[in-house]
């Protein structure tokens, strides 16, 4: 018991370390000191130093002897990188999805389209970010495609985070977003597979197409690399 308390532990905060990470709760180039990452978890030095082990790992943060531990700072490179991925992968995924369709899953594509909806009027960043992640999960789910997703999330951090920053950008048309989703649906519940492809690569293309903008409202969070 006390073994699984420990790995629990751990995994708790490596799992609050990485959000805060992603949703920039930490921002690249911060410094993360355990006993303030202690403090803000309420729990011992061991599993905030494992979680940071493991997130050093992932490259989410960086240790540079002498001084500390600090946020990465998100890769433009692979931030383009997971799109192209997940553009080609999607594209594929959704087509499939168009035979697989039936009512009930009809009914929980068009509640996550109101769930977007609902978090554009209400101007909630976080719901219209979740709601948006888990429409285009549920492309996965359907298509029995889940395993995939799972690995597109392992590779896809720094697109992630880009995403996030990307939301808070001024610029950002949210009702564009919003009617995209809609297009993309309509088409899967026609079964029009060419129309399909078309929009989910349009779709996908455009998550760079805001950079410029955002990284201009964070200039100091990108690195070329």
């Amino acid at each position: 018991m006390k073994e699984e308390s420990t790995e629990s532990l751990q995994l708790q905060a490596y799992e609050a370390i990485r959000q805060g990470i992603v949703y920039a709760r930490y921002a690249p180039g911060d410094k993360l000191q355990v006993k303030d990452l202690c403090a803000d978890f309420d729990m011992g030095r061991t599993p905030v130093r494992e979680s940071l082990v493991r997130l050093r790992q992932e490259g989410l943060v960086d240790t540079i002897p002498q001084s500390g531990t600090y946020v990465s700072k998100i890769s433009l490179t692979s931030v383009e990188s997971a799109r192209y991925v997940r553009e080609a992968l999607e594209s594929q995924i959704s087509v499939e999805c168009c035979a697989l369709l039936d009512e009930e899953r009809k009914r929980t594509i068009e509640a996550l389209l109101q769930e977007g909806r609902d978090a554009l009027t209400s101007q909630d960043r976080r719901a219209f970010f979740d709601a948006d992640n888990k429409l285009h999960e549920s492309f996965y789910q359907i298509a029995g495609k889940e395993r995939i997703w799972e690995w597109l999330q392992q590779i896809s951090i720094d697109l992630m985070r880009y995403r996030w920053l990307r939301m808070e950008t001024e610029e950002l048309d949210w009702q564009s977003i919003i009617s995209q989703h809609e297009e993309i649906c309509d088409a899967l519940f026609r079964r029009r597979t060419d129309e399909v492809h078309f929009l989910v690569v349009n779709h996908l293309h455009l998550l760079f197409s805001e950079s410029a903008a955002v990284i201009e409202r964070f200039p100091d969070y990108f690195t070329k690399e």
